[in-house]
């Protein structure tokens, strides 16, 4: 999914990364008639075009990554205002807590340097089976 959505700009990962865009609205001083009558309701300075665009890139985020999440998971989802606190709810629910990373990565490196050839087990299974382990090992971020 991050390769996708940096395909589709920089910009649009970003919004996953540092969550959405704010833009910083500041108050304007009245012009012309209004400013003479003493001035209305406090106006407000437009979004600059910067700024739509990162929040274009946020919609973008949000709707790609909603799009991606299988049905029977959407539940986990549905109440996330952003793309990174959906991205952040996907990550728990796929990678688990911290503890639970942790504990994986015990695992795994108990099962790399246990590993041995089964007696009677050919080359080519007992490879498959070492293939695995380096396949975990690079999926909990060791390799």
């Amino acid at each position: 999914m991050e390769r996708y959505l940096k395909r589709l700009g920089r910009d649009v990962w970003r919004s996953v990364e540092e969550g959405p865009h704010v833009p910083v609205l500041t108050p304007v001083q009245a012009e012309g008639a209004q400013a003479r009558l003493g001035g209305g309701p406090a106006a407000m300075n437009r979004p600059t075009k910067d700024d739509l665009e990162k929040m274009v890139n946020d919609a973008i985020a949000f709707y790609e990554i909603s799009c991606g999440v299988a049905p029977d998971k959407f539940d986990v989802i549905i109440n996330c205002k952003s793309a990174k606190d959906i991205w952040e709810a996907l990550k728990n629910l796929y990678q688990g807590s911290e503890q639970a990373q942790d504990k994986k990565l015990t695992t795994t490196l108990n099962e790399f340097n246990n590993f041995k050839s089964i007696p009677g087990e050919s080359l080519d299974d007992s490879f498959k089976r070492f293939n695995l382990i380096v396949t975990k090992l690079s999926n909990v971020g060791t390799v």
